[in-house]
C-alpha cells in the first residue's frame, strides 16, 4: 500500500531498500518484496540520469545481483489472457514455477494480464539495467556480465518490439562482453541447457530459455575458446539446440556453426573423447532434416551442408575414425547423388577437410588399394563435384611416385569439365623442384614406363577403356587419355634425364626455362634437353623386364596407336610419331630397327589430313631406312640386296606415282604425304650412303641410286612447274620442304633457280618461308651454292613488307645455317638422324663458310645498314643478331666485331623500334664475343657515338698499357662527367621515334646513367642485353633467344655497385615509358637473381628481393638511397622523372616497416600532395596512386593489434605525430580540391582503424572533419538552395535531404569513431574548437554536423561533457535564431541532451534566453525555436524543467506559448506544459503567489500592442482559470468551499478581472472575442464567490474586493450588451454566446436591460432576412456577399433568441409589455425563420410559458390574476399559429420536436394557471383546443419519438 501511494521520489528511494537483503529472506517473504519492487519500478516511470545515479549499484553488489536476477526473469515473462486462472498459467521458458511466481505475484500481478502495463514495466526495467549511471564502469566484471545477460533477454522479447529495441540499444551502449569469461560462458550454458535439481542447489530446475535467446547466446559462444574447452557442456549445448522440441531452423543453423567452431578450437583430447557422440549427432541431423516448402528447403539445405562440413572437420581432427575402412568416404561420396546442388558444395568442402586423414602414410597398403579403386569408380559419377573431389584425393593423398594415382589424373584429362581437366593436368605436372631434388619424388622410370605400357594395351584392346576404367563420356575422351599417357611418360623421361645429367656433370645446370619445358610436350629445343633425353633413353636401354629392354617397351607403347591409325585421333598420331622420332634419334642403335616392321603402318599415316602427322611420319621413315641401310652395310657383311633393290624401289616408285597424279582435293593429303616422304627417305638413304663412304654401285644398290635420281628429277620438275604455274600452296610448300631435305646431302642445282623464283614471286608467307628454308638446306649439301643463295636473300630483304617481318628472322636463321653449317646451333637441333654429321660431311664440311660470312657481312655493313629502305636496315640488324646468337663460335666473326659494332651503334638511332631493339640486343651479344681489348674499344666507340666529353671533345681511345694501368678510370670519368654535366647522352633526335611518334632515346639514356652511377661504363653492353632480352622476344620467332649466361655474368659484375645503382635502377623500373620500364624491369629481375623471374618489380616488403649477403629485402637494404632518389625526382622539371619517382615511391612504401618511413614521412606527404596537384595529368594520376599506397601503409602502421608490442605503439604514435598534423594543417585546407578530398578520406580511415592511438589528435581531427562537411558538399546543393522554386522542390525538403546526407556521410561516421577515443585532456582541447564552430562555422552541413557531434558526445561521453555543458549551451544559445529551420531543430536537440548536465543558474539563464528569443523575434519560424528547446527539455530532463516554476522562461512562459497562433509552435510548448502539469501538478496553483506567477506573462501581454499576443493571453488565462477552478474544487469540504479555495478564487478574480474588463472595453479589434471569452470564463470560474454571500470575508481588508465582486456582474453584462451590438455578425454572435455562458454561470436579473437590446437584434435580423438586405451592414451591395452573410445573420438571431431565453428572470414575473414584445418577435421568427431560428424561437416560447407556470408553482406572492392577465397579453393565438406552422413542417425533425415542446408548455401553463375548466374563459379554452390540435397532429408524425410522445400528451388531456 505504501508503494502504491508513494510519489516518484519516494519510489526511487524505496528501490534500494526493497533490494537489500531480499536474497536472504524466505521465499514467502521474497514474493511481496519482489511485487513491491516491480510495482515501484513501474510507477516511477523512466528515471532520469540523476535518479539512476543515486542507485550506484557498484557499492551495492548484492542488491545489484538481486535486481539483475529479477530483471532477467521479468524480461522472459510473457503476457497471459486476462480471464486465465493464475493456477493454469504455463511456466515461461527459462524460468521455474518459483521464479515465475516471484515476478508475477503468483499470477496476480496486474501487469501479467495487461500487455501495456507489462511493456511499461519492462521498459522501465531496461532503463535501469541498461543505465551506466546505475551501473557505473567501476562495477565488477561479474555485474557487467549479469547485466549483459539480462539485457540480452530483453533484446529477444517476442511480444514487445519496443522492449527488444531498447534492449538492443542498451547492449550497444555497454562495453563489449568478454566471451572468454568463465562466468559468462557458465551462465550462457546454464540458460541454454536449463538447470537440474541437486543437493547443493535448493532452487527448482529451470527449463532452457526461449529459442531467440539461445540463438543470441550461441552467437557469442561461437567466438569463445573458453566455451569449447568446458567439456561436456559444449556437447550438451549443441545437442540441446539441435534436437530440442522448441528448436528452430535458425537455431539449428547456428548450432551447426557452433559445432564447427568447437571442432576447430576444442582441445584435441576432448574432441577425441566426444567423437562418437558428435558423429552420432551429425548423422541424426542428416537423418531428421527434411525438405518442405521453399523456406524449409533452404533451411534444410543450409543445415545439411553444415552437417557435412562438420563431419569432414571431425574426421580431420580425429583421423582414427576413418583409418580402418572407407565407410565415411562411401557415405559422403554417395551423398553427391542425393543432395541438392547447394549441399554438394558443402560435401565437397567436407571431403577436402577429411583429406589429411587419408594420407598414404596413415593408412595401410590394403586400404590404399581400396581407396584407389573407390576413387576410380567415383570418376564415373555424373556429378562433377564427385569427380573433382576424387581427383583431388588422388593427387593429395598419394605421393607423386604412385602411378595408380597418376593414372587417375590421366583419366581426369578426359573429363568434360575444364576445372577437372586443369586439376588433372596439375596432378601430372612435374615441378622444377622435383628435378632439383634429384628426382627423389618422381616415379621409378622403369616401373612408370611398364605401367603406361600396360594401361596402353588395355586402352587399345577394344578400342576403348577396359573394364574397371572410366567410361568416357565423349568421343574425345580416349585421345585425351592416350595423349596424357604419352605426354606423362615423355615428361618423366625428360625429367629423369635432366636429373641424371646434372648429377653426372655439375656444369649442366638447368635454368627455370629448361625445367618448365619438361611439361610443354613440344619438340626438344636446346642441347640440354637433347642430352637429357639421350641419357634417359640410355637408361631404358640398359634396363630389362622379362628379358625385354624397357626402351623396347616404350617404343612398343608409343607405336601401339599406329596399327590402329584408321580409328586413331590425329593428336594421338602426332604425339606418337614425334616421340618415336625422338627415340630413334636419341635412343640406342636398335631403336629405329625395332620399328622397321611398323613401316607399313607409318606409310599409311602419310594420307592423314594433318600436316604434323605427315611430317613426323616422313621423318620416322627417314630414320628407319637410314638406320637399316647403315646397319646392313657398316660391318661389310653380306646383305640381302633384294630388300633394297626390290622392296625399297617399289615403295619409292609408288610414292613417285602419287606425286605425278594430277592434283585433286580428295587425293591432296596422299600427295602431300608422298612428297614429304620422298624428301626425307631420300635424305636418310643419302646420309647413310655418305656415312658408309661407298658409292651405290659399291653397295650393290644401283636400282636404289636410280630411283633416288628419279625422285630428284621429279621433285625438281615439280618445283619448276610450280614456279611457272600457280599451284596449291600446300603442294608447293611440301615440294620446297622435300627438296630442302634432299639438298642437305645431295646436289639439287636444278631446283635452285625454281626455288629462287618461288621465294621472290610468291605471295604466300608459308610458301616463301619454305622456299628460304629449302635453299638453306641445299647449301649444306652443295656449298658452292651458298654465295648465290646469300645474294638472293640480300636482294629479297628490301621487298619484305611490314606484315612479313617474320621473314627477316627466317632468312636470318637460313643464313646462320648456310654460313655456320654445323657450327650453327640451329643445324644441330634440326639434325634428327642418329649418324654423326662428321661421317657425312667430313671435318671441313661441318666448318663455317668463311667466304660466305665475309660476303654477307660486307653487304650488311656497307649497303644494308646504311640503306634508306627500312626493311633492309631491319634485315641487317636481325641477320647480325642471328649470326651472333646461333654461330657465336665462328672464329672468323672476330675480325668483324668492330665493324659490326659500329654498324649496330648506328642502327640504335634508327626510327624503327624493332631495329633499335634488335640492335641493342645484338650489341650485347657482340660484346660477350669479344676479348678485353675489343670490349674496351667497343665501349669507347659507343660512348663516342652517344656524345662528346664534358669539354666538347670526343673521347680519346687508350692503348692496352693505359687500359691496364688505369683500369678504365678515364672511361668511367668520361661517362660520369658527361652525365653529371647534365648534357644529353643522346640527342632528342638522335634515336628517332617509335612508330607511334614517341621518342625512344630514354631507354638508352637511362642505361648509360645506370652504368655511370656504377662507375663502370663497361657494363653498358650487359645492361643493353638485359634491357631488351624480354622486351620484344615474346613472338614465336624470338622465343629461341635466351640469355642465361649473359645475365649471370652481368649479375656478377653489378654486385660491387649495388649501393649506387639500386636506387636509380629501382626508379627507372617505374618509368612512364613502357619501353624504358620494361627494359629496366628486365635488368632488375636479371641482375638480382632468378627468384625474380616472372614476377613484378617489388612493391612491398613481401615481394622485395633478398640480398645474397644479408638476407634483408633489397628495398629495405637501400631504403635511404631509394627515398632520396624518389623524393628528389618528384621535384624535377621533367614530368617523366616526376612520374617515375612517384610511381617508385608508391611501390617502395607499401609494406615497409614504419620505423624506416617515419624520418621521411613529412617529405613524402609534401611531395605526394605536390604531385597530386601537378600540371601534368599522368603525374597527378601517379600522385593519386602514391597517396593511396601511402594511405594504406599509414593505416596499417597505425592499426592497434590485440597483442601489440610497445615498440609498435611507439612507432604508430610517431607516424601519427607526423601524418595527422600535416593532413589537418596542410592537406585538409589545401586550395587543391584533390588534396583536400584525399586528406579528409585518409583522416576518416585513421578514425576507423587507429583506435586508441588517435586520442591526442581527436580534437583537431574532429574540427577539420566538421569543416570539411561543407567543403566537400556538392556545389549543386548550394545552387539548388537558391533555386528551389525552379527545381520543383521546397526549401525544407532540400534542407532535409542535405542534413540526411550529413548524418549518413562517411565523414560523420569518422567523427563518431574519433570521438570514441576522447580523453579528459583531449576534451579540454575539443570544446573551444566546438564553440568556435558553433558560433562562426560556415555552411549548413558543418553546423548540422557540429550539432550532431554534441549529441554524440552527450550520449557516449556523458562524463566528459558534464564539465563543459554550460559553455557549449551558451555557445549554442546564440545560434538558435539562425535561418535554417532544421538546423534550429538540431541545436534544440543538442541543448536537450546537455540540459541535464547544466548547473541550476545556467539552466535558468537558458530559460530566460528562450523567453527573450520568443518575444523579440517576430518570424514564426524563429520564435518557434523556443518551443523546440522546451520540447527537448521536457523529453530529456522534465525534472529540471519542473524545478523552475518561477521567473522568466518558466511555467508562465510555457503556458503562454501553448496558445501560439502557429499550431506547430503551440504543440512544442504543450509538451513542456504537460511535463509541468504532470511533474508539479496542483503545486502550480497552490497559493496566491504561484497563481500570480503563472498569470504574470498573460496579464502583461493582455495590454500588448500585438493583437496576436492579446489573443494568446486570453487563451492562456482561460487555461489557467480552469486549472484554478479544478484545484479549488479538489480542496472543498463536502458542499462547503474551503478557505484555501476561496482565497485562490479571490486571487484569480482580483488579479485578472480588472485587466480583462479593461481589455474588453474600448474599440473593436480582430480577435477581441477571445478577450470577451476569457472574461466570461474567469467570471464563471469565480462564480461561487460572486454569487454567494461573502461570509468568509473578513471585515476591513476585504471590503474593496467585496464591493468589486458585487459590481462585476453588472459591469460584465453592460460590456457584453454593448459589444453584441457592434462589429461583424460573427463577432456579435460570439459575444452573444459568451453572454449566455455568463448568465448561466452568474445568474443575474438583467432582463429589463437586456431584452430590449436582444429583441431589437432579433427583430432587425429577421427584417434584414425578409428584405434581403442587412440594415446593420449597409456596405453590402453584392449578391454573393449578401448570400454569405445571411447564414451568419440567422445564426446570430438564433443565439440572441437563446440569450433571451437565458435571461428570463427566475425570481419575478416579467411585465405584460415585456411578454408581448417577446412573444411578438418569437412568433415572427417561428413563422418565417429557417429551421435553426425556428427551433430557437420555439424553445424560447416553451421557456416563456414555463416561466409563467413556474410563477404559479412557486411560493411567491404573485397574484394569479396578474398571471392570467399576462397570458392574455402574450398573444397566445398568434403563438399557437406559429407553433402549428412549425408542427406541419415536414423536413426537419428538430423543428417538429420543438413545436411539440412548445405546445406541451402552453398546455402545462394553462393547466397550472387555471385549476378548473370553470375558470377558463372561452379564449383560454380555444388556446387549449388549439394546442391539443397541434399535439394530435404531431401524434400522427412519422417519427416515433415525436408521435409516441404526442400520443402521451393527448391521452393526458383527453383521456383517450
Amino acid at each position: 500500500m505504501a508503494v502504491k501511494n508513494a510519489d516518484t521520489r519516494g519510489l526511487v528511494a524505496a528501490i534500494p531498500h526493497l533490494l537489500g537483503g531480499m536474497d536472504r529472506r524466505s521465499k514467502t517473504q521474497q514474493a511481496p518484496l519482489a511485487t513491491a519492487l516491480l510495482t515501484a519500478v513501474m510507477r516511477c516511470g523512466m528515471l532520469d540520469d540523476s535518479q539512476l545515479k543515486g542507485f550506484d549499484f557498484a557499492r551495492l553488489p548484492q542488491a545489484a545481483e538481486t535486481l539483475l536476477a529479477c530483471a532477467k526473469d521479468l524480461f522472459m515473462v510473457n503476457p497471459v489472457q486476462q480471464a486465465q486462472d493464475p493456477g493454469t498459467i504455463p511456466i515461461t521458458a527459462g524460468l521455474n514455477a518459483e521464479r515465475q511466481a516471484l515476478v508475477t505475484n503468483n499470477g496476480k500481478a496486474s501487469w501479467i494480464s495487461d500487455k501495456d502495463a507489462l511493456q511499461t514495466l519492462k521498459l522501465n526495467m531496461v532503463r535501469i539495467v541498461g543505465s551506466e549511471q546505475a551501473f557505473p564502469t567501476e562495477a565488477s566484471d561479474q555485474l557487467h556480465e549479469r547485466r549483459f545477460m539480462a539485457l540480452l533477454c530483453a533484446s529477444a522479447d517476442p511480444y514487445f518490439q519496443k522492449v527488444a529495441d531498447y534492449g538492443k540499444d542498451s547492449l550497444k551502449r555497454m562495453r563489449p562482453i568478454d566471451s572468454e569469461s568463465r562466468l559468462f560462458v557458465d551462465m550462457a550454458n546454464t540458460m541454454i541447457l536449463g538447470t537440474v535439481a541437486t543437493r547443493d542447489c535448493a532452487e527448482a530446475p529451470r527449463s532452457p530459455v526461449a529459442p531467440a535467446i539461445r540463438l543470441r547466446l550461441l552467437g557469442f559462444l561461437s567466438k569463445s575458446i573458453t566455451a569449447v574447452s568446458i567439456y561436456p557442456q559444449w556437447i550438451k549445448v549443441i545437442s540441446e539446440c539441435l534436437f530440442s522440441t522448441t528448436s528452430t531452423a535458425k537455431l539449428r543453423q547456428n548450432a551447426m556453426i557452433f559445432l564447427q567452431w568447437a571442432l576447430n578450437k576444442a582441445p584435441e583430447e576432448q574432441v577425441l573423447h566426444a567423437a562418437p557422440t558428435l558423429m552420432k549427432n551429425i548423422h541424426q541431423v542428416l537423418a531428421e532434416s527434411s525438405v518442405g516448402g521453399t523456406l524449409s528447403m533452404l533451411n534444410a539445405d543450409t543445415i545439411r551442408g553444415a552437417s557435412y562440413v562438420a563431419w569432414g572437420t571431425l574426421v580431420r581432427r580425429v583421423p582414427t575414425l576413418i583409418q580402418e575402412d572407407l565407410d565415411h568416404l562411401h557415405s559422403i561420396f554417395g551423398a553427391f547423388e542425393t543432395e541438392s546442388a547447394t549441399v554438394r558444395l558443402s560435401i565437397q568442402e567436407a571431403l577436402v577437410a577429411m583429406l589429411p586423414a587419408y594420407k598414404s602414410q596413415r593408412i595401410s597398403s590394403n586400404l590404399q588399394s581400396q581407396l584407389l579403386d573407390f576413387l576410380q569408380r567415383q570418376l564415373r559419377s555424373s556429378i562433377h563435384q564427385a569427380r573433382y573431389t576424387a581427383l583431388r584425393y588422388a593427387i593429395s593423398v598419394f605421393p607423386f611416385a604412385n602411378m595408380d594415382a597418376r593414372w587417375l589424373c590421366i583419366l581426369g584429362l578426359a573429363d568434360p569439365k575444364p576445372e577437372i581437366q586443369l586439376l588433372a593436368r596439375s596432378g601430372l605436372t612435374i615441378q622444377p623442384s622435383m628435378v632439383l631434388e634429384h628426382g627423389k619424388v618422381l616415379p621409378d622410370l622403369v616401373e612408370a614406363i611398364c605401367f603406361i605400357s600396360r594401361k596402353s594395351t588395355d586402352t587399345y584392346a577394344n578400342g576403348q577403356t577396359s573394364a574397371g576404367q572410366i567410361t568416357l563420356a565423349s568421343a574425345k575422351a580416349q585421345p585425351l587419355v592416350v595423349c596424357g599417357m604419352f605426354d606423362f611418360g615423355r615428361s618423366l623421361l625428360l625429367a629423369k634425364g635432366m636429373t641424371m645429367l646434372q648429377a653426372e656433370d655439375d656444369q649442366h645446370e638447368a635454368d627455370l626455362a629448361e625445367l618448365d619445358s619438361i611439361n610443354n610436350n613440344s619438340e626438344l629445343s636446346s642441347e640440354f634437353q637433347r642430352d637429357s633425353m639421350r641419357l634417359a633413353l640410355r637408361t631404358l636401354t640398359k634396363s630389362n623386364v622379362a628379358s625385354t629392354s624397357v626402351e623396347s617397351i616404350w617404343i612398343r607403347t608409343i607405336s601401339s596407336c599406329i596399327s590402329t591409325a584408321q580409328s586413331a585421333d590425329s593428336t594421338i598420331l602426332s604425339k606418337s610419331l614425334m616421340y618415336m622420332v625422338e627415340i630413334m634419334s636419341f635412343g640406342s642403335e636398335g631403336a629405329a630397327l625395332s620399328l622397321l616392321d611398323k613401316r607399313d603402318d607409318v606409310f599409311s599415316l602419310l594420307d592423314v589430313h594433318n600436316p604434323a602427322v605427315q611430317l613426323f611420319a616422313a621423318q620416322a621413315l627417314s630414320v628407319i631406312y637410314e638406320a637399316k641401310l647403315f646397319s646392313d652395310y657398316q660391318d661389310g657383311l653380306a646383305v640381302d640386296a633384294g630388300f633394297w633393290n626390290d622392296h625399297l624401289v617399289s615403295v619409292i616408285s609408288k610414292l613417285l606415282g602419287e606425286i605425278e597424279v594430277p592434283e585433286h582435293p580428295k587425293q591432296l593429303n596422299r600427295k602431300l604425304g608422298s612428297i614429304l616422304a620422298l624428301g626425307h627417305i631420300s635424305l636418310g638413304l643419302a646420309i647413310a650412303q655418305k656415312a658408309l663412304s661407298k658409292t651405290w654401285t659399291e653397295l650393290g644398290l644401283v636400282k636404289v641410286e636410280s630411283v633416288l635420281e628419279r625422285v630428284r628429277l621429279a621433285l625438281t620438275n615439280a618445283i619448276q612447274v610450280s614456279s611457272k604455274i600457280q599451284t596449291q600452296a600446300l603442294v608447293t610448300t611440301a615440294l620446297c620442304s622435300a627438296i630442302g631435305e634432299i639438298g642437305k646431302a645431295t646436289s639439287m642445282v636444278g631446283a635452285v633457280s625454281a626455288l629462287k623464283v618461288v621465294a621472290k614471286q610468291t605471295d604466300n608467307a608459308k610458301v616463301q618461308e619454305a622456299a628460304i628454308s629449302s635453299l638453306s638446306g641445299i647449301s649444306l649439301g652443295d656449298p658452292g651454292q651458298t654465295l648465290e643463295i646469300a645474294q638472293l636473300f640480300i636482294d629479297l630483304s628490301g621487298s619484305v613488307t611490314k606484315k612479313q617481318l617474320d621473314l627477316h628472322f627466317r632468312i636470318g636463321e637460313a643464313l646462320a645455317i648456310m654460313l655456320g653449317r654445323f657450327k650453327c646451333s640451329l643445324t644441330e637441333m634440326n639434325w634428327i638422324l642418329p649418324i654423326d654429321p662428321t661421317l657425312v660431311y667430313g671435318e671441313n664440311g661441318i666448318e663455317a663458310d668463311v667466304v660466305g660470312v665475309d660476303m654477307l657481312l660486307e653487304a650488311i655493313t656497307t649497303k644494308m645498314a646504311v640503306s634508306t629502305n627500312t626493311q633492309e636496315r631491319q634485315a641487317a640488324a636481325i641477320w647480325i643478331m642471328s649470326l651472333a646468337r646461333f654461330c657465336p663460335n665462328i672464329q672468323h666473326l672476330m675480325p668483324w666485331l668492330s665493324r659490326l659494332h659500329a654498324c649496330l651503334s648506328r642502327l640504335l638511332s634508327d626510327r624503327n623500334e624493332l631495329t633499335q631493339e634488335v640492335s641493342s640486343q645484338t650489341l650485347g651479344l657482340l660484346y660477350e664475343m669479344g676479348d678485353a681489348g675489343l670490349r674496351e674499344d667497343m665501349m669507347y666507340s659507343l660512348i663516342a657515338m652517344f656524345g662528346t666529353r664534358g669539354d666538347g671533345k670526343p673521347p680519346q681511345r687508350q692503348n692496352q698499357q693505359q687500359r691496364d694501368a688505369n683500369n678504365n678510370t678515364s672511361a668511367q670519368q668520361l661517362l660520369h662527367n658527361q652525365i653529371a654535366s647534365n648534357e644529353p647522352l643522346l640527342e632528342q633526335e638522335s634515336l628517332g621515334q617509335t612508330p607511334d611518334g614517341h621518342t625512344v632515346n630514354t631507354t638508352y639514356k637511362s642505361i648509360l646513367s645506370l652504368a655511370s652511377d656504377m662507375q663502370n661504363p663497361s657494363l653498358v653492353y650487359q645492361f643493353m642485353q638485359l634491357a631488351t632480352h624480354t622486351a620484344m622476344w615474346n613472338s614465336r620467332c624470338g622465343a629461341a633467344y635466351g640469355f642465361a649466361r649473359i645475365i649471370e655474368r652481368a649479375r656478377e659484375a653489378i654486385q660491387p655497385y649495388m649501393k649506387t645503382i639500386v636506387p636509380k635502377l629501382y626508379r627507372y623500373t617505374f618509368d612512364p615509358s613502357p619501353q624504358t620500364q620494361n627494359a629496366m624491369k628486365s635488368i632488375w629481375q636479371a641482375l638480382l637473381g632468378p627468384r625474380t623471374a616472372g614476377s613484378n618489380i617489388p612493391t612491398s616488403q613481401s615481394d622485395s628481393l633478398s640480398s645474397p649477403q644479408s638476407g634483408v629485402g633489397i628495398v629495405e637494404q637501400y631504403w635511404d638511397s631509394i627515398m632520396e632518389e624518389c623524393l628528389t625526382s618528384m621535384g624535377q622539371r621533367e614530368w617523366k622523372v616526376r612520374e617515375s619517382g612517384c610511381n617508385a615511391l608508391s611501390g617502395a612504401i607499401g609494406g615497409v616497416d614504419s620505423e624506416l618511413a617515419v624520418p621521411y614521412l613529412e617529405r613524402i606527404w609534401q611531395m605526394s600532395f605536390r604531385t597530386l596537384d601537378d600540371i601534368k595529368g599522368s603525374v597527378r594520376e601517379a600522385g593519386l596512386r602514391m597517396c593511396q599506397s601511402l594511405a594504406n601503409a599509414t593505416v596499417a602502421w597505425c592499426t592497434p593489434h590485440d597483442e601489440a608490442k610497445p615498440s609498435q605503439e611507439k612507432q604508430a604514435e610517431a607516424v601519427l605525430k607526423v601524418v595527422v598534423p600535416y593532413l589537418v594543417d596542410v592537406g585538409a585546407v589545401s586550395d587543391a580540391e584533390d588534396v583536400r578530398n584525399f586528406s579528409i578520406g585518409l583522416l576518416l580511415k585513421l578514425c576507423k582503424s587507429s583506435g586508441r592511438y588517435l586520442s591526442p589528435f581527436t580534437p583537431i581531427i574532429v574540427e577539420r572533419l566538421l569543416e570539411s562537411l561543407s567543403n566537400m558538399e556538392s556545389q549543386a546543393a548550394n545552387y539548388m538552395s537558391f533555386h528551389t522554386g525552379a527545381q520543383g522542390i521546397s526549401h525544407e525538403d532540400l534542407e532535409s535531404a542535405r542534413l540526411s546526407a550529413v548524418k549518413s556521410s562517411p565523414i560523420m561516421r569518422g567523427i563518431e569513431m574519433a570521438l570514441e577515443q576522447l580523453t579528459p585532456s583531449s576534451m579540454e582541447v575539443l570544446v573551444p574548437k566546438l564553440q568556435d564552430i558553433i558560433r562562426h562555422g560556415l555552411g549548413l552541413p558543418t553546423r548540422a554536423g557540429c550539432a550532431r557531434t554534441v549529441v554524440i558526445l552527450c550520449v557516449k561521453k556523458t562524463e566528459l561533457v558534464k564539465p563543459f555543458a554550460s559553455a557549449l549551451v551558451k555557445a549554442i544559445s546564440g545560434s538558435l535564431t539562425e535561418n535554417s529551420a532544421l538546423q534550429r531543430q538540431a541545436w534544440a536537440a543538442a541543448i536537450g541532451y546537455m540540459a541535464p548536465m547544466l548547473a541550476p543558474g545556467m539552466f535558468r539563464n537558458l530559460l530566460k534566453h528562450l523567453e527573450k528569443v520568443y518575444f523579440e523575434k517576430h518570424e514564426d519560424e524563429v520564435r518557434g525555436v523556443s518551443g523546440q528547446v522546451l520540447e527537448q527539455l521536457a523529453q530529456r530532463c522534465p525534472e529540471r524543467l519542473c524545478e523552475n516554476t518561477n521567473g522568466p522562461g518558466t511555467a508562465s512562459f510555457v503556458a503562454f506559448g501553448c496558445w501560439d497562433s502557429n499550431d506547430t509552435i503551440g504543440k512544442a510548448f504543450s509538451s513542456a506544459w504537460q511535463e509541468y502539469k504532470l511533474g508539479v501538478g496542483s503545486e502550480l496553483v497552490s497559493d496566491e503567489e504561484s497563481l500570480a506567477e503563472l498569470l504574470r506573462l498573460p496579464l502583461m501581454q493582455l495590454a500588448s500592442d500585438s493583437w496576436a499576443n492579446r489573443i494568446q493571453s486570453a487563451k492562456t488565462i482561460v487555461e489557467l482559470a480552469q486549472m484554478v477552478e479544478r484545484a479549488s474544487r479538489t480542496t472543498e469540504l463536502g458542499n462547503h468551499m474551503s478557505t484555501k479555495s476561496a482565497r485562490l478564487l479571490e486571487a484569480l478574480a482580483q488579479t485578472t478581472l480588472p485587466e480583462l474588463i479593461r481589455a474588453s472595453q474600448g474599440r473593436l479589434w480582430p480577435g477581441k472575442e477571445n478577450t470577451i471569452g476569457a472574461l466570461v470564463k474567469v467570471c464563471g470560474s469565480c462564480a461561487r464567490i460572486i454569487n454567494k454571500q461573502t461570509a468568509w470575508m473578513e471585515d476591513g481588508s476585504q471590503d474593496s474586493l467585496q464591493h468589486f465582486l458585487k459590481t462585476v456582474p453588472q459591469t460584465v453584462c453592460t460590456i457584453l450588451l454593448k459589444e453584441v451590438t457592434i462589429g461583424e455578425t460573427s463577432y456579435r454572435r460570439e459575444v452573444a454566446a459568451r453572454f449566455i455562458s455568463f448568465i448561466e454561470a452568474v445568474p443575474i436579473d438583467i432582463y429589463d436591460k437586456a431584452s430590449n437590446v436582444l429583441i431589437d437584434i432579433a427583430r432587425t435580423g429577421m427584417a434584414a432576412d425578409e428584405n434581403s438586405a442587412n440594415a446593420m451592414d449597409v456596405d453590402v451591395d453584392d449578391d454573393a456577399e449578401r448570400s454569405m452573410r445571411r447564414p451568419q445573420q440567422l445564426l446570430l438571431v438564433a443565439v440572441v433568441i437563446k440569450a433571451l431565453q437565458t435571461v428570463l428572470p427566475k425570481d419575478r414575473l416579467i411585465s405584460i409589455d415585456e411578454a408581448a414584445a417577446l412573444s411578438h418577435v418569437l412568433c415572427g421568427v417561428a413563422e418565417t425563420g429557417v429551421w435553426n431560428t425556428r427551433v430557437a424561437s420555439l424553445a424560447c416560447i416553451a421557456a416563456l410559458y414555463k416561466h409563467c407556470s413556474a410563477a404559479v408553482s412557486s411560493n411567491s406572492l404573485a397574484d394569479m390574476a396578474a398571471i392570467q392577465h399576462l397570458l392574455d397579453g402574450m398573444n397566445t393565438d398568434a403563438t399557437l399559429g406559429a407553433i402549428r406552422t412549425c408542427a406541419t413542417e415536414g423536413k426537419y425533425v428538430t423543428v417538429r420536436t420543438a413545436a411539440l415542446d412548445a405546445a406541451e408548455a402552453i398546455l402545462g401553463c394553462i393547466k397550472a394557471v387555471y385549476s378548473s375548466d370553470a375558470e377558463k374563459s372561452s379564449h383560454v379554452k380555444a388556446w387549449q383546443r388549439g394546442a391539443c390540435t397541434i399535439v394530435e397532429t404531431l401524434a400522427e408524425d412519422s417519427v416515433p419519438s415525436i408521435s409516441d410522445r404526442a400520443r402521451d400528451v393527448v391521452r393526458e388531456w383527453t383521456g383517450v
